[in-house]
């Protein structure tokens, strides 16, 4: 049954840090997550980065997704020996397209209660109320002006280049978007997961209004 999408992704947080993120996602994820990892790309991409210092690269390469979608994939940057800190399995919704890429919303760079938070307010540009594979995202970087209201996006917007993505995108559908953003399979490199959470909780209280 499709979640309600008023405060859905908040309450999936609020329990999650209640009672602990892997006790929530062993019955939340579950069935999903075990269907995820079945795929070969996302299953040889989880496995691997596990191991520190290494960088994923298995399957084809795809430009294929919609804008307004969710989507997991393994990523190389270009410039990683310059960047202080990068994700290399984003969980990312597209907003804009290049000739060379798209520009996205990646939620690993929240807390996960953040990521909730920022979910529940992109929610009102949702093209319909279905909660499921029709249900998109209708954003991009205008409406969110100049994210006083939406100051949890700004540290997640980064361009991705097609080339240097080294998997299939994984949709996620609607109805798995809140189960998405609890999956702790984000995998940064430059900085640990906590101290890039701290950076971008920074980011957001220099933004004024």
């Amino acid at each position: 049954m499709p979640l309600p999408i008023v405060g859905a992704f908040l309450a999936i947080a609020t329990n999650a840090i209640r009672k602990g993120i892997t006790k929530v996602l062993e019955k939340t994820a579950g069935q999903w997550f075990r269907t995820l990892v079945k795929q070969k790309i996302v299953k040889q991409v989880v496995k691997r980065y596990r191991s520190p210092g290494q960088i994923v690269a298995q399957g084809d390469k795809t430009t294929f997704w919609q804008f307004g979608g969710m989507y997991f994939f393994a990523y190389d940057p270009k410039h990683k020996k310059t960047l202080p800190y990068y994700d290399m399995f984003p969980l990312v919704i597209p907003i804009e397209r290049y000739s060379d890429g798209f520009l996205g919303i990646n939620f690993h760079y929240l807390y996960p209660k953040q990521r909730a938070i920022l979910l529940d307010q992109l929610m009102a540009f949702a093209n319909n109320k279905e909660m499921d594979e029709t249900t998109k995202l209708m954003v991009n970087y205008g409406k969110l002006g100049s994210f006083t209201k939406y100051k949890r996006a700004r540290p997640c917007i980064h361009r991705y280049l097609d080339e240097h993505i080294r998997s299939q995108l994984v949709q996620v559908n609607a109805n798995d978007w809140g189960t998405a953003l609890f999956l702790p399979v984000e995998r940064f490199r430059g900085m640990n997961k906590t101290q890039v959470w701290k950076e971008s909780s920074s980011a957001m209280r220099a933004i004024h209004g």
